[in-house]
């Protein structure tokens, strides 16, 4: 990181993780061409791990549903701060490797995961989320390899 004065430690990328409304998935296609998608993130510091949901077709399941390295992106805040021409901002990066969850005990630990960072308070309506959900939605774990953080203050 070229900006050491605004690196920040791993403990804070994760809460960057955990706190962002949303993220961005990057990673490359067979030919090398760049894709990066938005998706609702789960992050799990403990498992080392952060989870995502799609549909089991499109191009991005194409491109993961091998396993593929990745990069997930993040922002927590971000606030113009006038007259500075700057931005107040946290964020964080995590690179690892995709892989498609097939256990359904982890299925079932990662829709929790994604469902409690959106809905704290919900208890166990991820069960119900699950359920609903079922064998149509493909849970996919980044396993993170490296994660990196960054705040700046205007």
């Amino acid at each position: 990181m070229r900006r050491k004065d605004r690196e920040r430690d791993a403990a804070f990328a994760w809460q960057v993780m955990a706190s962002a409304p949303s993220a961005t998935l990057s990673m490359a296609d067979g030919n090398g061409s760049p894709y990066a998608v938005p998706v609702s993130q789960g992050a799990w510091e403990r498992g080392n791990c952060i989870y995502f949901h799609c549909a089991p077709e499109g191009r991005k399941y194409d491109l993961f549903q091998n396993g593929c390295e990745a990069v997930i992106s993040a922002v927590s805040r971000a606030k113009v701060i006038p007259n500075e021409y700057s931005v107040s901002y946290a964020s964080a990066v995590a690179r690892g490797r995709l892989e498609i969850v097939t256990d359904e005990d982890e299925r079932m630990h990662a829709i929790e995961v994604l469902c409690r960072q959106f809905d704290p308070a919900a208890g166990e309506m991820y069960v119900d989320c699950m359920k609903s959900a079922g064998a149509g939605t493909c849970i996919v774990r980044l396993a993170v390899e490296e994660i990196t953080g960054k705040e700046g203050n205007g």
